[in-house]
């Protein structure tokens, strides 16, 4: 039959009782009945256990699946027999001379495998080897393997390779000695040791026992655990019998040509008690005595009959006996293998014949004294094996041992002692060399040391007087010895080391000690000053290279370090420009030190357009789409209801937090309201207000049926809400609107963010409470990550080198330049105390400090703060603003460009077109449809036309907490969150609405038509404003022109026409600046035309007209107060105006222009409002319309001599 089939058909009983015979367990598992089974093919017993091969292998199921049977009160246990374990094979028929290297070449060359793919155990007789692979052989494999090892010998021996069974037991070692049998077995049944069955625990050793599991794949999990008893980390391998002393493996066929797996006992009859004892035939007893048929005792004692009677007493064989039959045993293969008594043997009998033979009786030794040098020699064990060859060689069966400064030489006889021992001496010799004086070095290297333990058979010891070595080392070998310590003194060796430090250390070393760095000329130094490593590289000869890195290091390691913050204004920049590097300089030359600035961080910001740049740090606006009626507003504002904060604490708290998330987000500067809050609508005579002249002006013409139309379009339309009157409707009071937007808005003015949150979903909520709060949610939820987005896009647009000059954050940014943290290398610790003073001094001399005044600082808005942050970070300064004043502080030089830069903030909030005229004179709306324009809300129209006149591509926004962005290219407004687009158009206001106010408020009569000149309090910051101004463009006459007095002019008729040509320019200017501040000089006689009836071009040519016949205008005061254009009065004096220049859109001009020409690009002829010196920064302006210039202040001053 085949394989398979016996595989199948054989079961394997264990748990018999002695008493059962092997007939009556036939009969009862042949018995259907009682066991499920049948006719049986064989039967083998061993111990308690059995093999059973059943003829057919239905039968043998019926039995496994019983499980258990019960004979003779016995309960049996049934199961398939262990199965072959492929990853293992038996080597048996060894040569027990073979060395274990051989084996392993053997293995190799059969199996072509590697010699990390598997590993040898030999068994303790060596005849045996257990190859383990790490990948498990196939059925085909192992057939080819074991062909191949039939037919080959090794060392003349025939070997067969077997497979071997899987065991179900593992060696425990380490054990502690209060470990018990019970406590193992309990460990290793809980889930702590693997949780598996055991079936028997067997102590084997001290520190040992054997650990039997019911389920042989139990081995396997159990060796993959690590295990820990008692304290003691347990050590863990498989059992296998035959790796065991005085144990062979069973033979893989039985007589009856079946296979019989063993039991793993190793006892005759497979028997095993729980003390150890194994009985009458064979049993083995716990005190290890073995009886009558050829036993052993645990002294070695042997008794032929088990009584006593024969060889009671044997020699005791001393160690040195034992390491003479040792060493011979290896020396001479052909004589009789000797053990030693901790080993086992098979023949108890031969070991008493050999003990009590006389070739142990007859040992002689003889002491040889040896010098300390030569006995260490003498006991390596390189040394040991070459002297044993060497007596090998000569016949000698003589071994040595050193004790201290004595060897003991040992052997059979007297003679072959002496022989031995003269060889031994011979063999060692001693000779010294002397030491030159150039190579005395190398012997302090640490090479030296290294070069000592290469030398085989050899020792070398430097002589105490340091001018010789001794060397001590075998016949023949002298010379060679010689030669190597010749070679490696007179040839030093290379070497190379790397001492790391700081770079501020490096400056310091090669600034303070380069006299003790030149000095090393044995060593070649580099310094290294990368990214990666900084400090000094030292190549040369081994021992020069030690010395100079340990004297190197130990400099290092004297050098004082000090770390100094330095906290000020722009003190981070003031220290890595020139004025900063110098003073540190002086520093560094008067105290002989070194100040690395490797920790202090400054990238200067080349800002050309602040106002440019701080839009990219500005978040989008948000914004009400309608205005709520006055009473809604009132409520909201002063209740502050019960309601509200119970909707906001309901289950919708997630919706909260994203709400507070989204505000942080895109939060918009609410507290900030246009400049017309403090002149409300309706103070104009006519009693037409701005609400209505923008939105009126299209509602108004609807129908009701219109109306409703257009409440219905609204609903539909994502971001509006109906609830409530829309904005504009018949019948609502257009004050009313405006009061109701502003009320909205104050809500949120000085809010924390919890607020803010808050207050925005009580709006939401009481808007749609039709609405589902889940849907909201998500909805919310979509918006904030839109907006991320957005923002996102909308911060890190622009230059790319901005952004890498900025780096952090604008705040982050500020910061850093405020503070400076530099290391100061000293070789005294006073010298950093006095470091540390004379650069806090040094540093609050530079400082200085300035203010501004001006109104327009009062309230500023967000895009006004970006650009005074962007001032701060690109001048390193600080600046505070505190109601009208702006202070900033700093080093002189930088709080002089940043006064500059402010002051240019100042006079660009200053000529921003009011936001009431924006109101007037233009209406941004949007379509549902395109008979349906919704007009903007006052602050959306605002923010968006500002855009559009700075010709804005696109602009971020948000209405009604969703994100949109609106396009000025394709004139559309997208919204982001629902993926739809509106478009809008700019609509400019009709000259009835935009000059109404103009023409009922004034009164043109003549006598309305007089200036009014007063004089400024110079106490006033009024007059500190314009004088400052002043000067600061007064350039190199700052210290030659005295102000004597600054009036104020007020001519109404002037200024009115000058309104009426600023609104007209309005529609059609294309620059963000349509004003500017600019100065006029002139004589006494012009100043007086002036004042009475402005500007007259008609005066043209009387200084220059390089660039027109026109007024002309500077920018800077410096060119105004030159005798040229403003020549001294009589008594001295001379006259300069501040003007309000219209400038508009500008060319460049030319001497025959007599106004200023076409635009190129324009479909319709319009004309430039002004032409200019230079376009790219222009320095003067030319006006060929009277009305665009208007005289605010005449400043009176006098020249200033000597």
């Amino acid at each position: 039959m085949s394989e398979n089939s016996l595989e199948e058909r054989t079961v394997e009983v264990s748990g018999v009782p002695n008493e059962v015979e092997d007939e009556f367990l036939g009969l009862f598992f042949e018995n259907k009945r009682r066991s499920g089974g049948g006719a049986l093919a064989s039967l083998h017993r061993q111990g308690n256990r059995a093999i059973l091969i059943f003829e057919d292998a239905e039968v043998a199921k019926r039995v496994l699946s019983k499980g258990t049977h019960v004979l003779h009160s016995a309960k049996l246990t049934v199961r398939k027999p262990t199965p072959k374990d492929p990853g293992k094979v038996l080597l048996r028929g060894m040569n027990a001379s073979t060395a274990k290297e051989i084996v392993e070449l053997f293995v190799e060359n059969v199996t072509k495998l590697d010699s990390t793919e598997y590993l040898i155990y030999p068994s303790p007789g060596r005849d045996m080897f257990l190859v383990q692979f790490q990948q498990p052989l196939s059925e085909q494999e192992f057939r080819r393997l074991a062909d191949k090892v039939r037919k080959r010998l090794l060392d003349g021996a025939r070997i067969e390779a077997e497979q071997i069974e899987r065991t179900d037991s593992v060696i425990v070692a380490d054990l502690h000695s209060t470990t018990t049998e019970d406590m193992l077995a309990l460990y290793f049944e809980n889930k702590r040791g693997g949780g598996e069955e055991v079936r028997d625990v067997t102590m084997v050793a001290d520190g040992m026992a054997r650990v039997t599991f019911e389920d042989w794949e139990a081995v396997d999990r159990i060796l993959q655990r690590s295990h820990k008893l008692d304290g003691r980390d347990l050590s863990l391998r498989p059992y296998f019998d035959f790796l065991l002393p005085g144990e062979s493996p069973p033979s893989p066929n039985t007589p009856n040509g079946t296979e019989v797996p063993t039991d793993g006992t190793g006892h005759a009859d497979g028997t095993e008690h729980a003390d150890g004892t194994e009985h009458a035939d064979g049993t083995e007893h716990a005190d290890g005595t073995e009886h009558a048929d050829g036993t052993v005792h645990a002294d070695g004692t042997v008794h032929a009959d088990g009584t006593g009677d024969m060889y009671t007493d044997t020699l005791g064989c001393d160690n040195t006996r034992e390491d003479l039959t040792d060493s011979t045993r290896e020396m001479y293969l052909d004589s009789p293998k000797v053990y030693s008594s901790n080993i086992l043997l098979h023949d108890p009998v031969k070991l008493n014949l050999l003990q009590c033979s006389h070739l142990l009786q007859e040992i002689q030794q003889a002491h040889l004294p040896f010098s300390t040098e030569k006995a260490t020699f003498l006991s390596r064990s390189e040394v040991q094996e070459s002297l044993h060859k060497s007596l090998e060689q000569e016949g000698m069966l003589a071994t040595y041992t050193v004790s201290d400064c004595t060897v003991t030489i040992t052997a059979l006889t007297v003679d072959m002692v002496k022989q031995a021992s003269s060889l031994v001496k011979s063999l060692v010799c001693d000779f010294t060399m002397p030491i030159d004086a150039e190579y005395e070095c190398m012997l302090f290297s640490d090479e030296w040391p290294k070069f000592l333990s290469s030398l085989s058979l050899c020792s070398a010891k430097v002589s105490d007087r340091g001018d010789e070595i001794n060397v001590v080392t075998l016949r023949g070998q002298e010379e060679e010895t010689r030669s190597k310590i010749e070679f490696f003194l007179s040839n030093p060796v290379q070497q190379e080391s790397v001492i790391t430090m700081e770079p501020g250390m490096l400056k310091y070393l090669q600034t303070h000690c380069h006299m003790l760095l030149a000095d090393m000329n044995q060593v070649t130094i580099f310094p290294l000053d990368g990214e990666d490593i900084t400090g000094l590289r030292l190549h040369g000869q081994a021992n020069a290279c030690q010395a100079a890195d340990e004297l190197l290091r130990n400099v290092v390691a004297s050098v004082h370090t000090r770390t100094i913050t330095l906290q000020r204004p722009g003190v981070a920049r003031f220290l890595v420009e020139e004025q900063g590097t110098s003073i540190l300089n002086q520093i560094q030359t008067k105290f002989e030190v070194v100040i690395s600035l490797e920790r202090v961080h400054w990238v200067p910001l080349h800002s050309e357009d602040i106002f440019e740049d701080a839009k990219k740090f500005t978040p989008p606006p948000s914004f009400e789409r309608r205005s709520k009626s006055l009473t809604e507003s009132l409520s909201e504002s002063l209740t502050n209801t019960d309601e509200q904060t119970n909707d906001l604490n309901r289950p919708e708290t997630g919706l909260l937090e994203e709400a507070k998330k989204l505000i942080s987000v895109i939060r918009k500067d609410s507290h900030e309201l246009p400049d017309t809050a403090t002149s409300p609508p309706g103070t104009a005579a006519a009693g037409i207000s701005m609400d209505e002249d923008l939105y009126t002006d299209q509602l108004l013409s609807l129908s009701s049926s219109d109306n409703e139309d257009t409440l219905a379009e609204m609903e539909e339309t994502p971001g509006i809400t109906t609830e409530g009157e829309s904005e504009g409707a018949v019948g609502e009071d257009p004050e009313l609107n405006y009061v109701k937007q502003l009320s909205m808005e104050s809500l949120q003015v000085d809010g924390v963010l919890e607020e803010d949150a808050q207050l925005s979903l009580a709006i939401q909520f009481s808007m749609e409470n039709n609405s589902n709060p889940m849907d909201g949610e998500d909805e919310l939820q979509k918006v904030l990550e839109l907006s991320r987005r957005t923002a996102g896009q909308g911060r890190t647009s622009g230059t790319s080198e901005l952004d890498q000059a900025i780096g952090l954050s604008i705040q982050d940014a500020i910061k850093a330049a405020h503070t400076a943290q530099i290391l100061v290398y000293a070789g005294y610790n006073t010298d950093l105390i006095r470091v540390d003073i004379a650069l806090g001094k040094k540093t609050e001399l530079k400082q200085c400090k300035e203010t501004i005044e001006s109104k327009c600082l009062k309230n500023l808005s967000e895009h006004h703060r970006s650009c005074v942050d962007l001032i701060q970070r690109k001048h390193a300064v600080d600046i505070t603003i505190q109601g009208t004043t702006a202070t900033v502080q700093g080093f002189k030089e930088y709080v002089s460009e940043a006064v500059l830069d402010m002051n240019k903030l100042v006079n660009h909030i200053s000529a921003t077109v009011p936001d009431p005229d924006i109101l007037q004179s233009v209406q941004w709306v949007w379509y549902k449809e395109q008979s349906n324009a919704i007009p903007y809300p006052p602050k959306a129209t605002i923010y968006i036309e500002h855009a559009f006149k700075q010709k804005r591509k696109k602009i971020d926004i948000v209405f009604d907490k969703q994100p949109c962005t609106i396009s000025f290219e394709k004139m559309e407004e997208y919204n982001i969150a629902s993926g739809k687009s509106l478009p809008i158009a700019r609509k400019q206001l009709s000259n009835m609405d935009i000059y109404s106010d103009v023409t009922e408020l004034e009164d043109f009569s003549a006598i309305s038509s007089l200036p009014e000149i007063t004089r400024v309090n110079e106490a006033t910051d009024e007059f500190q404003n314009v004088v400052r101004a002043f000067y600061d463009s007064i350039k190199e006459f700052h210290n030659k022109i005295r102000i004597i007095k600054v009036e104020k002019m007020v001519n109404s008729l002037l200024y009115n026409q000058y309104k009426l040509k600023k609104a007209s320019m309005l529609q059609t200017c294309t620059q963000a600046d349509v004003e500017r501040t600019l100065y006029h000089g002139t004589s006494e006689s012009g100043m007086r035309e002036i004042c009475l009836h402005g500007f007259d071009r008609s005066f043209c040519g009387k200084n220059a007209t390089v660039y027109g016949k026109g007024v002309y205008f500077a920018v800077e005061s410096a060119l105004s107060v030159q005798d040229q254009y403003s020549p001294p009065s009589e008594e001295g004096y001379k006259y300069v105006f501040v003007v309000k220049v219209l400038t508009g859109d500008y060319t460049k001009g030319k001497h025959e222009m007599k106004t200023a020409p076409l635009k190129e690009n324009s479909r319709i002829p319009l004309r430039y409002h002004s032409v200019v010196d230079s376009t790219d920064s222009p320095e003067i302006f030319v006006i060929f319309n009277d009305t665009q210039a208007y005289p605010e202040y005449l400043i009176t001053c006098q020249k200033v001599y000597g």
